[in-house]
């Protein structure tokens, strides 16, 4: 049986790179060699595409294969590739990178801007190459908090107590602080509008504290969020599509448990940085609630494929904080932990992933 030909495309020039890395890295050596003819693609800081034969190299037993407690199979080049051949690791355009491979199937592990807010999923469109993951509009739509949000609260789902701030608007901060003080409280929340990874966000614990703060969130975006912090039981919910019934599907519920005062880049990507408990030390009720509510917002913004829905329960209340179109990949991330609680192992959930990606193409033939 032919092998499909994916390219896993990851890098490119979003703040999360590293990161995207990383996920790229264990999904190339993760995907079944049985299926698949995987070619490793680094798009670069400048945007150029960078064929990455060498990655294919890395043995079972290194450090990435090992990420995810085992050893997955490394997946062989195919010779059919020019690139892979002659090992040129020249950067190319994607168009001259297009007309050198015969890709069936893009696997975007790309984070952020340029790979996660639409803007990689209109290039494929427009290509004619099936991709992993949500579409265009749903794409944008998650990556844009204010955006979903908004979507979130007229589908009545629930979310914490925001304002939006932009760069005109902070220009004159006296109403902002007075906004905040009197709408949100202190401790609050100053988070980037459009990164993840908790990229730039800051916990803000009194006045004094909260310029620098929006400071820092400014250099992520012309838009800000300021929210009001909730403590609570931080829980994330993995969804799938059903591969009979292309249905969302919630996953076992994860409850993280920070080693700082919040969920930080470091407590997310360390080694040791957070505890992820499977299942959620929360309610039968809770629980159900919550994977109702990921399922919901899941919906609500169009994803497909997969999703991560991040929130908060306190007591008996639930909100909805962000929902991740292009969830982690790495050795420490949520969705590959909460795949293995309901018994689909890392390989199988990327097939699902690529599966997914043929269905839709075929249901809009």
């Amino acid at each position: 049986m032919k092998r499909l030909r994916i390219a896993v495309l990851m890098g490119g020039p979003s703040p999360e790179r590293e990161v995207s890395m990383t996920t790229g890295r264990q999904i190339v050596h993760s995907l079944d060699p049985q299926k698949y003819s995987v070619l490793p693609v680094e798009i670069t800081k400048e945007g150029k595409w960078l064929p990455r034969p060498d990655m294919l190299q890395l043995t079972a037993g290194s450090a990435e294969a090992r990420e995810h407690g085992s050893a997955p199979r490394s997946p062989k080049p195919d010779a059919r590739s020019p690139l892979v051949r002659s090992h040129d690791l020249r950067p190319t355009t994607y168009d001259r990178f297009m007309e050198s491979e015969q890709v069936d199937v893009a696997f975007i592990a790309m984070h952020g801007p340029f790979g996660e807010d639409g803007t990689m999923q209109g290039l494929l469109e427009l290509l004619g190459i099936p991709y992993t993951g949500s579409g265009v509009l749903a794409s944008a739509l998650a990556m844009d908090k204010l955006r979903s949000r908004q979507i979130f609260e007229w589908h009545d789902i629930p979310v914490p107590g925001y304002r939006s701030i932009t760069t005109n608007i902070w220009r004159d901060r006296g109403p902002v602080h007075q906004q905040v003080a009197r709408d949100l409280g202190y401790p609050c929340v100053v988070k980037p509008n459009a990164v993840g990874s908790s990229i730039g966000v800051s916990l803000v614990r009194e006045p004094t504290a909260l310029d620098p703060a929006v400071e820092l969130a400014f250099t992520y975006g012309p838009v800000i969020l300021i929210e009001e912090h909730i403590s609570g039981t931080e829980l994330a919910c993995g969804i799938v599509d059903d591969p009979a019934t292309g249905e969302p599907v919630a996953l076992p519920l994860i409850e993280i448990v920070p080693h700082a005062d919040f969920y930080t880049y470091d407590a997310k990507y360390a080694a040791g940085g957070s505890e992820h408990i499977i299942p959620a030390r929360v309610s039968e009720d809770v629980a159900k609630r919550a994977q109702a509510l990921a399922v919901r917002a899941h919906k609500a913004l169009g994803c497909e494929g997969m999703s991560r829905v991040d929130m908060i329960a306190r007591s008996t209340d639930i909100v909805v904080l962000e929902v991740n179109t292009i969830p982690g990949m790495t050795g420490t991330s949520l969705l590959p932990d909460a795949a293995r609680a309901a018994g689909i192992s890392f390989p199988d959930l990327l097939s699902r992933l690529v599966e997914n990606a043929l269905r839709r193409k075929n249901r809009r033939a």
